[in-house]
């Protein structure tokens, strides 16, 4: 069966459930260069259901409510320039966790950043080994 899920998403995608969801589509749109692909607001103008397309990928996401209330997660996306990624996230006011660096014995350069919300980001950006 090749028709079981849209055609360009992967078979499992995160769904995050946050306050202020509708912020998460700015800051996929200005840190990461992603962009809204659906989004359905309940009758209040919170988000019901939305989804952003992260380069390859799609987070699902929305407003948290008292049946389902927010849970912040920790996410690894890998990107192009860590260090320009990790630097946009802190210009739009996302908390540094870890400054992007290479660790002895591993190919990734990596770095992490806590959102609005709550969640982490683990960015990477995988090395040529010297």
């Amino acid at each position: 069966m090749s028709n079981f899920k849209p055609e360009d998403y992967n078979a499992v995608s995160p769904y995050l459930l946050m306050l202020d969801a509708h912020k998460l589509i700015d800051f996929v749109e200005r840190v990461f260069g992603g962009r809204i692909k659906r989004r359905v607001d309940r009758p209040d103008g919170k988000i019901l259901h939305a989804e952003v397309k992260l380069y390859d990928s799609i987070i699902m996401f929305a407003e948290a409510t008292a049946d389902y209330p927010p849970v912040p997660v920790l996410l690894h996306v890998y990107v192009a320039n860590v260090d320009a990624i990790y630097n946009k996230a802190l210009e739009y006011g996302c908390e540094g966790l870890e400054e992007p660096q290479r660790k002895d014995g591993q190919l990734d350069r990596r770095g992490m950043f806590k959102d609005f919300a709550g969640n982490k980001w683990s960015i990477a950006t995988q090395q040529q080994t010297e």
